[in-house]
């Protein structure tokens, strides 16, 4: 699958090219390495046109789970799958495209398989989509439409999507600049663990933006972030640090300390099953 992409910026650091993307799984499939009579049955399923088959077999080829990886086997596959309405399949054939892998690199084919998936419902297939509207990568660049896209897919809970949006809110790109609707976006982000969120939650309680101004409930967001892999966040505590008694430092580490992630339960996440775009190469 695609390795995170980085974007940062002027104000937030939010995520848009800064931290890893969407990425979602379907629930109804679990993909180990397959032992030797596993893979057959599931062979014998492929050639019998089942496309939840196809797209597994796909995904094996994909990774080289329990086969050699083959990028090119794979892309039939997933073009199958997506052919018979399985959208993971498209979202995955698109990021295929997308990076040339398997196939020739042609991002008007990327987004076309992106938007098969979005339409379909699929979390990560809208905000790959939106990822391209954003960049103007493949399709021409509409920020109205990729907010729509970012949308859709954050309200089926996927993180990385409502940290997008809340960077569209912020910066009033595509959307009217509403604050109140950054943060509200941000934290359902930062509450489901997703570090990038929580450095830039910390930033607006630092800032007093969309929240009420509190220091304290800052530097517990900077901690988890760093705590999650953000560097930003270690380097927001440093500064926020000279501002905190003691007192406050210590209390901030102890609700960090007592903080656990709430995932939204619209969608289930895995890093290893459905594919992210960057927003640029």
């Amino acid at each position: 699958m695609s390795q995170p992409a980085r974007l940062t910026s002027v104000l937030l650091n939010l995520v848009l090219l800064s931290s890893p993307l969407c990425r979602s799984q379907n629930p109804q499939v679990d993909l180990p390495t397959p032992t030797p009579s596993t893979l057959a049955e599931l062979r014998s399923r492929v050639e019998r046109g089942q496309p939840g088959a196809q797209f597994e077999l796909g995904f094996l080829y994909e990774k080289g789970k329990g086969v050699v990886q083959d990028y090119g086997r794979a892309a039939v596959l997933y073009r199958s799958a997506a052919e018979h309405g399985h959208a993971t399949a498209a979202n995955n054939l698109g990021l295929l495209y997308d990076h040339g892998w398997g196939v020739h690199k042609d991002l008007r084919e990327a987004a076309r398989w992106y938007q098969s998936a979005a339409e379909r419902g699929d979390p990560t297939g809208q905000c790959n989509l939106a990822s391209l509207y954003f960049s103007g990568r493949g399709v021409q660049r509409d920020y109205a439409q990729a907010a729509k896209w970012f949308r859709a897919s954050a309200e089926q809970g996927l993180p990385a999507a409502q940290n997008n949006l809340a960077y569209m809110y912020y910066n009033g790109t595509g959307v009217s600049l509403n604050y109140s609707e950054a943060a509200k976006w941000t934290k359902r982000a930062a509450e489901q663990g997703y570090a990038i969120a929580q450095t830039d939650l910390g930033f607006l309680y630092e800032q007093g933006k969309g929240v009420t101004l509190d220091y304290s409930t800052a530097y517990m967001w900077y901690l988890l972030g760093k705590r999650g892999g953000d560097p930003r966040g270690g380097e927001r505590m440093k500064s926020l640090s000279t501002l905190l008694r003691p007192k406050q430092v210590n209390d901030a580490r102890t609700r960090a300390a007592l903080w656990a992630p709430a995932k939204e339960s619209s969608v289930f996440f895995d890093d290893a099953r459905a594919g992210l775009a960057s927003l640029e190469n």
